[in-house]
């Protein structure tokens, strides 16, 4: 792994809009080979002074990067913000930690229906079946669970995350899925992926709803909202 931190200070007034270019290079990198963290922070006491923390997978990825054309057409856009002798990098050797990726081998095989239901410690035994399986799995950045909803039952709340992102696959039954204010109607074989920042809940149809939920996992991720359907 590679790891670098850079301090940018932007010629005087333009911090927002360098902030805002490499927010954009970030983003650019989502699916560029080997980018596992580009963050961009910005001081709170000196807006013209900008942040970036990166952690590649090798130097040879990283370099790959450097030197692709969406690359060689963004540094100078860049570095036109930046005030002179305002650069500063500081290369790193990643040792360890919360969001560094671990290297782990092996694997793990569960029956979901054997999975302990967890509706009934909260009460929510009339409601369905939910089965978390993630510990059971041994999964540390995933989440996998099955949801049954019993027919013509609708969730009594919704959630939402802040970091993750979910894909719902309908497994066998029929119902609705509210996200926001849309709701919108599923069926068996259906996937639907939820976005971290938006709300969601299910309702069954007559036959029931059963659910293979999967997605990314944070710990303390997730807000229940008890009530939540749109009018």
């Amino acid at each position: 792994m590679v790891g670098r931190y850079a301090k940018v200070l932007a010629k005087p007034g333009q911090g927002e809009e360098l902030a805002g270019m490499l927010i954009e290079v970030a983003e650019g990198l989502r699916e560029t080979p080997g980018c596992e963290l580009y963050l961009i922070n910005r001081s709170p006491a000196q807006s013209d002074v900008v942040f970036v923390t990166e952690l590649w997978q090798s130097q040879e990825l990283l370099e790959a990067a450097l030197a692709s054309e969406g690359a060689r057409k963004r540094i100078p856009e860049v570095m036109a913000l930046v005030r002179e002798g305002g650069f500063e990098r500081i290369e790193l050797e990643p040792l360890g930690g919360v969001g560094y990726p671990a290297a782990e081998r092996g694997f793990a095989i569960v029956n979901l229906d054997e999975v302990e239901d967890m509706a009934p410690r909260f009460g929510l035994s009339e409601m369905g079946e939910s089965r978390f399986a993630r510990t059971d799995l041994g999964g540390v950045g995933i989440g996998v669970s099955l949801q049954r909803l019993r027919p013509g039952v609708r969730q009594t709340f919704g959630h939402v995350h802040r970091r993750d992102e979910e894909v719902y696959v309908v497994l066998s039954g029929s119902g609705r899925i509210a996200v926001d204010a849309d709701v919108r109607e599923v069926r068996a074989r259906d996937a639907v992926r939820v976005a971290p920042g938006s709300t969601r809940a299910f309702e069954a149809g007559p036959d029931g709803l059963e659910l293979l939920a999967m997605g990314t996992h944070h710990a303390g991720d997730a807000e229940m909202l008890p009530g939540y359907w749109p009018a």
